[in-house]
């Protein structure tokens, strides 16, 4: 009998013998001795055609497996492993709905260190224009009182914070009826929520006792937009700038700052100044940057020395996602 085929009945055996009794067994019935026998056959086993031929390439599989095939296909909720289960949030950007298009951008209020002054002057713009949504793009509230920073006793106000950014909102809605209210989330805005989480954890998931029914916003119809969610306006991102962490902004011109995070078409306040840088890629692609002013005082107790200016930002949006942006900055209460 050919040698191969009886190295393949070796291999195939069944009987429960041990490998050196098969090839003593073997040798035997082909007359051979053990010593050279069961050196041919672990020649055999090793040639590398023969494992080759014996363990060919996984093909691609065909049952259900096959839908991991493809990892870019995966949606978040696919699981073909059965991993455990994740707790990774999802980043998903709010995307403005194409009729929301004429938009007035303000920031850093901070209710009640704002400035009336320029807090008016930047609304009667707004309604000059005629814009259809406006955005107020976090800080809209002070939040001195619950604040982990050292506290002048003084001006520990909660219940005041809360009652004069109620009568801004209900003012704004009267100034704006028809007009799309969003409010973004800042730094300040959220010190809120930290304050429940550290204070007074057993509150949380109380409807009434969250920001937006602190607020009235349902009563006011506004949306509120999280502070760790951007905004799309067209091809322009909206953030309020604290996302991208402190040292972003250090640099002299803060939408430069910006842009050297972002990478892409992006506008942010947060740093209570204004600014612009555009810059091309390497294949001509034009990116722009911008970092609006504030609405608040100039001079808080914590920076009595800084750059800030006041300002807010005009946005057109148009019907293939390109934009126009109108930085704007405010002195002495006249748009300039």
């Amino acid at each position: 009998m050919d040698r191969r085929t009886v190295f393949q009945q070796i291999i195939s055996d069944t009987s429960g013998k041990s490998q050196r009794q098969l090839l003593n067994e073997y040798a035997k019935k082909q007359g051979e001795t053990y010593s050279c026998f069961s050196a041919a056959y672990f020649r055999w086993k090793r040639s590398p055609k023969r494992m080759k031929k014996d363990n060919p390439k996984p093909t691609a599989p065909t049952n259900k497996k096959s839908e991991f095939a493809d990892l870019k296909a995966l949606s978040k909720n696919d699981n073909p492993l059965n991993l455990p289960k994740s707790l990774e949030p999802e980043h998903k950007a709010f995307k403005l709905p194409v009729s929301h298009n004429d938009i007035l951008l303000i920031s850093d209020i901070h209710i009640p260190y704002h400035n009336i002054q320029a807090l008016t002057a930047a609304l009667k713009y707004g309604m000059e224009q005629g814009v259809n949504t406006i955005i107020i793009n976090g800080d809209l509230i002070d939040f001195y009182a619950v604040s982990r920073f050292d506290k002048d006793p003084r001006k520990r106000n909660f219940a005041n914070e809360i009652l004069s950014t109620r009568e801004f909102l209900a003012t704004l809605r009267e100034l704006f009826p028809t007009q799309n209210i969003y409010f973004k989330l800042g730094n300040h805005d959220i010190r809120y929520e930290h304050y429940i989480i550290n204070k007074a954890p057993d509150l949380l998931g109380i409807n009434e006792f969250n920001l937006e029914s602190l607020l009235h916003l349902e009563r006011y119809n506004i949306v509120m937009i999280p502070d760790k969610q951007l905004i799309h306006a067209g091809k322009l991102t909206i953030l309020h700038g604290h996302e991208l962490g402190k040292s972003t902004f250090s640099p002299v011109n803060v939408a430069r700052g910006l842009y050297t995070r972002a990478k892409d078409n992006a506008i942010c306040g947060h740093s209570h100044q204004t600014s612009h840088h555009t810059e091309p890629n390497i294949n001509g692609r034009v990116v722009a940057c911008w970092s609006i002013g504030c609405l608040s005082e100039l001079h808080p107790d914590y920076a009595p020395y800084n750059k800030y200016n006041h300002g807010f930002a005009h946005i057109k949006v148009f019907e293939d996602e390109t934009f126009e942006v109108q930085n704007f900055t405010i002195i002495n209460g006249r748009v300039r």
